[in-house]
């Protein structure tokens, strides 16, 4: 189970606060971690704290590990001071872009996984929403997202992208998505049902939102993985990364890095995962945390 969190005004400076003092990268999850699920806009004192890390004194940086597409995040992340050579990790880790939204990573679901995701969901009273970045150099990614659903038929979806809609039985054979999002009516016995046909497909991994939603992404592709390509770009160690979040799809990042941070909300897989958990949760303990490593950080960082 995960330690308390040491709080940032009391604590050891001999042991409980010394971890934090070493940390040089800070990876926030989005949903549920950094906003409230219908939020569109970073905390100002999010905001504020993530400026004062970024001073040369306390020398950490921040970035983003998150679901969202790109349209999804980026009015988030124009926001945050991420440097350009910063990783951002989206699509749950399938896409990884620089601070100028250069590609620096890709993983795809091959068309035969995808179209046999799409069988499978066509059984079910679900909705289905797939995801695409493709990488044309100066032109800069390009985003496309395919939807198929026995529930509604928005236009655009969370990430207020457009969703095209096709039939059950018309799946693009070109198409290779980095992510899919199976949409369901919160029922245990649909998403129980789902998980078990969902493990007999080869190439894929998947995580579940509760009773209603499942994120599907390429075989060995998460933020664990990501977080991992990360530091090695930036010649960091895990013991100078600190990762924070709050939900299944976070537990392979929050295990590797050095600290993991799981906010008070966090589901119980999220928690398992990390070190530690914050006395508060969304949004309240993500400042928590941020508050924690720039103490540290001012009085025991080099």
């Amino acid at each position: 189970m995960p330690k308390r969190l040491p709080n940032y005004k009391e604590f050891d400076l001999d042991s409980s606060l010394r971890p934090f003092s070493k940390i040089r990268l800070v990876v926030l999850d989005l949903d549920g971690t950094l906003l409230e699920s219908d939020e569109s806009e970073l905390p100002q004192k999010v905001l504020e704290l993530a400026k004062k890390l970024r001073h040369y004194k306390t020398n950490v940086r921040l970035t983003i590990a998150t679901g969202r597409t790109l349209t999804g995040a980026r009015p988030l992340l124009d926001r945050l001071p991420i440097l350009n050579d910063t990783p951002i990790i989206l699509y749950n880790g399938s896409v990884i872009l620089n601070r100028k939204y250069e590609v620096l990573n890709i993983k795809t679901i091959p068309n035969a996984s995808l179209q046999r995701i799409i069988e499978v969901s066509s059984r079910f009273h679900v909705k289905v929403i797939a995801y695409a970045c493709s990488w044309f150099g100066d032109s800069g990614p390009e985003e496309s997202a395919l939807g198929w659903s026995s529930l509604d038929r928005p236009e655009r979806d969370y990430n207020k992208m457009s969703v095209e809609w096709l039939d059950w039985d018309k799946v693009d054979s070109a198409f290779t998505p980095s992510a899919v999002v199976i949409h369901m009516p919160g029922q245990d016995k649909t998403i129980s049902d789902m998980t078990v046909e969902l493990g007999m497909i080869n190439d894929i991994s998947y995580s579940h939102g509760g009773t209603f939603y499942i994120e599907v992404r390429p075989k060995d592709s998460n933020k664990g993985v990501a977080l991992d390509f990360a530091a090695s770009r930036l010649k960091l160690s895990r013991h100078e990364v600190l990762a924070i979040g709050d939900n299944d799809n976070d537990a392979e990042m929050l295990s590797w890095a050095g600290i993991g941070v799981a906010v008070n909300s966090a589901s119980s897989l999220a928690a398992r995962s990390s070190n530690y958990r914050a006395k508060r949760g969304v949004i309240e303990g993500a400042i928590e945390v941020l508050k924690l490593v720039h103490s540290a950080r001012r009085l025991l960082g080099q």
